[in-house]
């Protein structure tokens, strides 16, 4: 439930992302917001974002490997 709500937040924000940009997942979050999660929320929350982008079921963003922090990378194609 709470990663489904998750999920549905992240995918709004990404509208407001210019084509072309390299993003982490926190980025798409308010400092707070992703800051008042507990790690454990942030990482399976991470693994669930990076499923669905690798399944395809979140459109026009692509993995693009691993940040400098080991956070996954995204891109967002258009």
């Amino acid at each position: 439930m709470v990663q489904r709500i998750l999920l549905n937040r992240a995918i709004s924000k990404l509208g407001g992302v210019a084509p072309g940009t390299e993003f982490l997942l926190k980025d798409l979050f308010d400092g707070v917001d992703w800051s008042n999660m507990k790690v454990g929320e942030r990482l399976n929350f991470g693994r669930t974002f990076k499923a669905e982008v690798l399944a395809g079921n979140i459109p026009f963003v692509s993995y693009i490997g691993k940040a400098q922090n080991n956070s996954a990378k995204y891109k967002k194609e258009r």
